[in-house]
């Protein structure tokens, strides 16, 4: 077995590795890949791979961003998952030693990776930090009607049903004022959030012209009115809820609640074993919405690295 590291794949032969390995999601695919290095001029996209006799038997995603002589890199960047993919657990652990020993190199400041869909037991030797992330994700295994009358609460029900009758409407977004529409309500809201939001308007447009790809942008709207959207990320068994932006009127009727309703019911027509509705970031309110949504808390590790120069390099 071959360990390597590529900085070009074929986007044929990725997608058909991506279709017949389990833990495969959005952020692994090349539509991902390409939209983030699209926007963001900093971020060089590269994999980790494993093969055998040439042909693809692992691969973990990764990007690196350099600033003059040392570069970070990040499996994968803005939080989202660079987990090592393959059948063989022992493939999978050969990818991220690799991932771990490249991080080590001297040029290296600083680096991250989120493995979702691992657990302690899968780092092969104890990295320099590490902590456990949470996440909330519903189980689709029972189809959608056993997910509305056994996995949502009843006050959720009630709202999504309320919704339902006051002839609120929600839909994919297709068409460039819709998406304009969208942009605008997610910008106004996620400026408060810090970081990186909101997500520059040309990497969110990329994404738009996905659908196809698996991307699906979601409106909420009272006759015209867009009320709130969301984004939503689909990929074999795996959906991930991603981002989102509300009005103020959006609150006072629960649309969230009612996107997130209409966002599971599309996973469980596509065939999703689960809805991944993200970190909480420690706050007490999204996690309780979450989890009257179905949501059930799932831990994975986070690894970082970081070397003493790199704040201080930073700052200049």
């Amino acid at each position: 077995m071959k360990i390597d590291i590529e900085e070009h794949l074929n986007r044929a032969e990725l997608n058909a590795f991506l279709e017949g390995v389990p833990g495969a999601a959005f952020f692994h695919t090349p539509a991902w890949m390409e939209s983030l290095c699209a926007s963001f001029d900093r971020l060089r996209p590269a994999w980790i791979t494993a093969r055998e006799g040439g042909r693809l038997q692992g691969m973990m995603p990764f990007c690196v961003s350099r600033r003059g002589p040392v570069h970070s890199v990040a499996a994968l960047p803005f939080g989202t998952y660079g987990t090592p993919l393959s059948p063989d657990p022992a493939v999978k652990s050969a990818l991220l030693t690799r991932y771990m020993e490249m991080t080590a190199a001297p040029s290296c400041a600083a680096s991250s990776a989120s493995l979702f869909g691992m657990d302690e037991c899968g780092i092969p030797f104890p990295p320099a930090r590490a902590r456990m992330e949470e996440c909330r994700v519903i189980a689709l295994g029972g189809g959608f009607e056993n997910y509305r009358s056994g996995a949502l609460s009843g006050k959720k029900r009630q709202i999504c049903n309320k919704c339902e009758r006051e002839g609120i409407i929600v839909k994919t977004l297709s068409s460039s004022g819709e998406f304009d529409g969208f942009y605008d309500v997610y910008s106004r809201g996620s400026v408060r959030w810090g970081g990186v939001h909101p997500y520059p308007r040309s990497f969110l447009a990329d994404l738009f012209g996905r659908s196809d790809e698996g991307v699906l942008f979601w409106g909420a709207f009272s006759g015209s009115e867009m009320l709130g959207g969301h984004i939503d990320l689909y990929f074999g068994r795996a959906a991930q809820a991603w981002q989102a932006g509300m009005s103020p009127r959006a609150h006072e009727i629960g649309i969230s609640s009612y996107l997130v309703y209409n966002a599971v019911r599309e996973a469980c027509a596509r065939g999703a074993a689960f809805f991944n509705l993200g970190s909480s970031g420690g706050d007490e309110g999204m996690i309780f919405f979450k989890e009257s949504m179905g949501g059930k808390k799932v831990l994975y590790p986070v690894i970082e690295t970081r070397k003493f120069w790199w704040k201080p390099l930073r700052r200049k």
